[in-house]
């Protein structure tokens, strides 16, 4: 096999698609952390690569637990089958991927992150072991936390207070009580994308008994307005931050992403009422890549709402890092 093949099949097997998410947080952290003295760029370098690191094997350690409890019930890889629109766990089902392999992967994506936070709470501050210790946490109850309908509070939690409060800390050494409500904000912005996310795997996940924030709103109608919510709380924390924590007012560029709200909000909508409908990405919306492949694959009906979300965090994230420096 090839390297190339070998790439691609990893990124699959990692879902480092979703990496994106990762990169929107430590930007905000960036835009604060850049003017202090003993800011590093370096360390700053080290930090993503070790948040990559913990977010690529946080999403195949997801998967392979996935696996693993569905051979409970049918006692053959070759039969294990999860209701979605994706082919989910791929490689690990056709055993592209040995589970020993698996295995091996994991701690080599968790042993460089574990040492890289090791390398920051010697330089940086000891408190730096709490955030990985919290983080650890979240991550090994994840796969279990669909069954209290917890799972988009914990994720939320990791890419927003977490790695925003704890990423400044191990770059500068100290908490900037300034970061609180930006992370907050993003707690938010992270649950508009799962929660769109569980909108439209709304029947799948009943069936597979996950139980999500869209479930628990009884209705995909009910979900969207729970989303509608999510995503005026989101704006608002921002605002609540500039009057109370004297934030830059530059910040409320986030507002700019209004028009990537507006849109999943409407799409949403069609997903519910009209299935077949035509999707015309436009430059304001964001990245929509491999888009012509996702057409021939009949699954830009998925994509496209999944892509505004997506989007939407990473230019709130960017326009709140622009606009506290700006």
């Amino acid at each position: 096999m090839n390297f190339k093949k070998r790439l691609t099949n990893f990124m699959e097997l990692t879902r480092a698609y979703s990496l994106p998410v990762t990169i929107a947080p430590l930007m905000i952290v960036y835009s604060y952390a850049q003017f202090y003295e003993n800011f590093s760029l370096l360390n700053m370098l080290i930090l993503t690569v070790a948040l990559c690191m913990v977010h690529l094997g946080a999403n195949l350690f997801d998967d392979f637990i996935d696996v693993k409890l569905k051979l409970r019930e049918c006692h053959n890889l070759g039969k294990v089958h999860f209701s979605s629109f994706f082919n989910k766990a791929r490689l690990i089902k056709d055993e592209t991927y040995s589970f020993c392999e698996i295995k091996k992967i994991l701690c080599v994506l968790f042993g460089i992150s574990s040492i890289i936070g090791i390398y920051f709470a010697m330089t940086s501050s000891p408190c730096v072991l709490i955030f990985m210790a919290l983080g650890g946490i979240l991550c090994l109850i994840y796969p279990i936390s669909s069954k209290y309908y917890l799972s988009e509070t914990i994720i939320g939690i990791i890419y927003g207070p977490l790695i925003i409060l704890g990423g400044f800390l191990a770059l500068i050494g100290e908490i900037n009580t300034g970061l609180i409500y930006p992370s907050i904000a993003m707690f938010f912005a992270i649950i508009v994308l799962l929660h769109t996310h569980s909108i439209m795997d709304w029947e799948f996940d009943r069936i597979e008994g996950k139980n999500t924030l869209a479930i628990l709103s009884k209705s995909k109608t009910n979900a969207i307005e729970v989303l509608r919510t999510i995503i005026a709380l989101s704006y608002f924390t921002i605002y609540i931050g500039i009057e109370t924590l004297n934030i830059n007012p530059k910040t409320l560029y986030v507002f700019l992403t209004l028009p990537i709200a507006v849109r999943l909000i409407e799409s949403l909508k069609d997903y519910i009422n009209i299935k077949d409908v035509e999707f015309y990405p436009r430059w304001y919306y964001g990245f929509f890549e491999n888009w012509e492949e996702i057409k021939k694959n009949n699954i830009a009906f998925f994509m496209f709402r999944f892509y505004l979300a997506r989007n939407y965090v990473f230019f709130f994230a960017l326009f709140l890092a622009i606009g506290a420096n700006a």
